[in-house]
């Protein structure tokens, strides 16, 4: 089990720290880790999530409509629970809507493509499609619309805004490429094994090229811990996932299936409260700092959840 840790965890923290590394020593234009992120979101994750569901046989997908139901739970259940939980502990509307997002939706794009690989091999790459669908076509639109509801935009126009994120979330290749494979897939067409590099030459790269943009956008931020991050971090990255494990643990979920979720719930929190705090001229700091310190402790939290789920 110790092995397993530290093949699945040594990755992330040695390409990270050379990102960061990358990032403080100014090696990279200001703008290298959107362009990398860029080449990830539209080329290589696609790519990648593509080939994969096609490769898999259509009974993995079917067994594991479980999954898919826990990880919604997990995602969308987290984010509107935390926004109530702030909203009772008299934050505004904007900010809570963004410490939710935080705690529900895990850097899957960015570090499931690895972790998620070494633990679990090729199912990992439905958690990678789901997690990306929920957050693309549920979790974002939401937050928008209650950012909308919290800002000065007009009434009239909070559903046009509402429609215009979906649609765009719907237009991304991250989005319409893995639906494509399971639509393709669930209809009975299969991808033969020595075609599977069409899309594994550049799709193997997004795991590692995600991670080091991440470094680089973490290098640029300075931060200090306060209560809200302490609070944001500590249920991202433990609290929550214990509760979701403990939820599936009493109603007899198969440990598979609460290995699968839980972990992913585990991994760090994503970039899309940071990005949304600017488009709406929020100030940003809990957010890149939650992220930051999210992803300095997912080795221990996340080395912790797999000893406690018998991960081997």
């Amino acid at each position: 089990m110790l092995s397993t840790l530290l093949v699945a965890i040594l990755p992330i923290v040695v390409t990270l720290g050379l990102g960061f590394g990358a990032g403080k020593r100014q090696q990279f234009p200001a703008n290298a880790s959107a362009t990398l992120i860029q080449l990830v979101m539209h080329y290589a994750l696609p790519l990648s999530l593509f080939g994969g569901i096609l490769s898999l046989k259509r009974s993995v997908i079917v067994q594991n409509g479980p999954v898919a139901i826990w990880l919604a739970v997990g995602m969308l259940g987290s984010l509107l629970l935390f926004i109530i939980e702030q909203r009772v502990t008299g934050r505004a509307l904007g900010p809570a809507t963004l410490c939710g997002l935080s705690i529900a939706s895990p850097s899957i794009p960015f570090m499931g493509t690895s972790v998620l690989l070494i633990v679990f091999g090729k199912v990992s790459v439905l958690l990678v499609a789901l997690g990306g669908l929920y957050m693309n076509l549920i979790q974002v639109p939401t937050s928008v619309f209650l950012l909308t509801l919290a800002g000065d935009i007009d009434p009239t126009k909070r559903w046009q805004v509402v429609r215009e994120k979906v649609w765009t979330a719907c237009k991304q290749p991250v989005v319409w490429a893995p639906i494509l494979a399971f639509v393709l897939n669930l209809s009975g067409v299969q991808l033969p094994a020595q075609y599977l590099t069409l899309f594994t030459e550049l799709g193997q790269a997004a795991g590692g090229v995600a991670l080091f943009a991440l470094g680089l956008l973490l290098a640029g931020h300075q931060f200090k811990v306060t209560l809200p991050i302490v609070h944001n971090v500590s249920f991202k990255n433990l609290a929550w996932p214990l509760l979701l494990w403990l939820m599936m643990h009493f109603m007899g979920v198969p440990l598979l299936t609460q290995q699968l979720v839980v972990i992913t719930m585990a991994i760090p929190t994503a970039a899309i409260p940071t990005m949304l705090a600017v488009q709406n001229h929020l100030p940003a700091d809990e957010y890149v700092a939650t992220q930051l310190l999210s992803t300095l402790l997912a080795p221990v939290t996340m080395g912790l959840l797999m000893w406690g789920l018998q991960v081997a």
